[in-house]
């Protein structure tokens, strides 16, 4: 009897040895490997520039350190976060939040982009961004006047982005494509100052007038020099 439940145990023993040593072979066979990334929520990025900048080797989904894979992501200028999932059998996918810009700047050696949060972003290569408003006069060494000029950017109304073509951060001017003038003071009561804004706005529409020059530096005595 007790040869027997020996026998069984070291039976036993040999098929569990033997199905971790399949489990074990098939979770590191090449089923498992990929160098492909699928890319989601990409804006100005692309798919072939990720790649680029990752060059991840062929390799198997197990060994992957995707915390690793996610921190040098996050170490690109442009990638604010990602989040790395995994699909059967070896399908990767990372979805990207990418730094938003909101203003472009022309410096001599090229142009730079500004994001929502005043950081620099270093131009994407065969990629533009023209339709974002320029800012100038700006020092680009300073970051609290990043930080407030991007701030000022992304209060912008939706309906008045498209018809800002410029902001000169040292004369405190934007500049629309028509060519009007909107002087904003110091950078207070902004919120007040667009709303105003857009209601001047509207105001010279409908009397069919164009406006040289908006002065909003004191939102309850706005000054407005209509064009000749």
């Amino acid at each position: 009897m007790l040869n027997e439940l020996a026998s069984v145990k070291n039976a036993l023993s040999v098929l569990v040895l033997a199905l971790v040593l399949a489990l074990y072979l098939f979770a590191n066979s090449p089923f498992f490997e990929t160098d492909h990334i699928e890319w989601t929520g990409l804006v100005n990025l692309s798919s072939e520039q990720l790649d680029a900048y990752l060059n991840l080797p062929v390799i198997n989904v197990w060994r992957l350190d995707m915390r690793e894979l996610v921190a040098v992501l996050s170490k690109h200028p442009w990638v604010e976060s990602a989040k790395v999932s995994w699909r059967w059998p070896n399908r990767l996918i990372v979805n990207v939040k990418e730094r938003m810009p909101v203003a472009q700047i022309p410096t001599e050696g090229g142009w730079v982009y500004l994001d929502r949060e005043g950081s620099i972003l270093s131009p994407i290569q065969q990629h533009t961004l023209a339709s974002l408003p320029i800012v100038t006069n700006v020092n680009l060494e300073a970051p609290e006047q990043l930080v407030s000029t991007a701030r000022l950017i992304t209060l912008i109304p939706p309906r008045l982005m498209g018809a800002i073509s410029e902001w000169n951060a040292q004369a405190r001017v934007f500049v629309t494509r028509s060519g009007v003038e909107i002087f904003m003071g110091e950078p207070v009561e902004l919120e007040e100052k667009f709303a105003l804004l857009e209601q001047i706005l509207d105001d010279l529409q409908a009397r069919g007038e164009q406006a040289a020059r908006i002065d909003l530096a004191v939102p309850k005595t706005p000054v407005v020099t209509v064009a000749r």
